[in-house]
């Protein structure tokens, strides 16, 4: 058996739905655990006849992802933002800190663009808990920015597995690429800004 064949053995089964929404949930509050990868993996995998279905793979990641993310509010809300050593680190008290900023001027905004910046959904939506937000501003934010942030990672996987869907794998591969790369030119072009803001400042 083949390596492509173990991968797709796997990924038929129903137990990838459960890993899922385990890694989305856990993703929410803990940003070094790749659940964005994983819905691309599957998207890619379906696109290929050789997963599970797509829209399955939509609902359960979106369901999941808002969960994780009302989870990191919660923690922001009841535990802060400086409990734990890993939220002390410089990196991650930087995106505190911007949080903080965008938070109050465009949160609308803010909430979906966090998305794609490593770090920055953990750290808005915990932010977001910590400073008071309200709930009921917090909650329609978070499921347009979960609902649209998931929508692009199905689409892209699915995308890049139906050009390779004669080897799996590769759509998988060049899927992830493209999310690692979108994600880095969006986390560059936020840092830019945020230079050029501390030096008006």
């Amino acid at each position: 058996m083949t390596l492509v064949d173990i991968v797709i053995a796997v990924a038929a089964t129903p137990w990838v739905y459960a890993l899922l929404a385990v890694l989305l949930v856990v993703d929410g509050f803990f940003p070094f655990v790749p659940g964005e990868t994983y819905v691309v993996t599957l998207s890619a995998l379906a696109a290929a006849h050789s997963g599970p279905q797509w829209y399955t793979v939509l609902i359960v990641a979106v369901v999941a992802t808002i969960l994780g993310d009302g989870l990191a509010f919660l923690v922001g809300r009841r535990i802060g933002i400086t409990r734990w050593s890993w939220m002390r680190r410089p990196r991650v008290t930087r995106a505190f800190a911007w949080a903080a900023r965008g938070l109050a001027r465009r949160p609308a905004a803010f909430f979906l663009t966090a998305k794609f910046v490593p770090i920055g959904r953990v750290a808005v939506t915990m932010t977001a808990g910590a400073t008071g937000f309200p709930v009921r501003r917090y909650l329609p934010l978070s499921i347009a920015a979960s609902s649209i942030y998931t929508i692009y990672h199905v689409v892209l996987g699915y995308t890049a597995g139906t050009w390779f869907a004669d080897n799996p794998l590769l759509g998988v591969g060049v899927s992830i690429c493209v999310v690692l790369l979108v994600g880095l030119a969006v986390d560059t072009v936020v840092g830019m800004r945020q230079r050029v803001a501390l030096r008006r400042g």
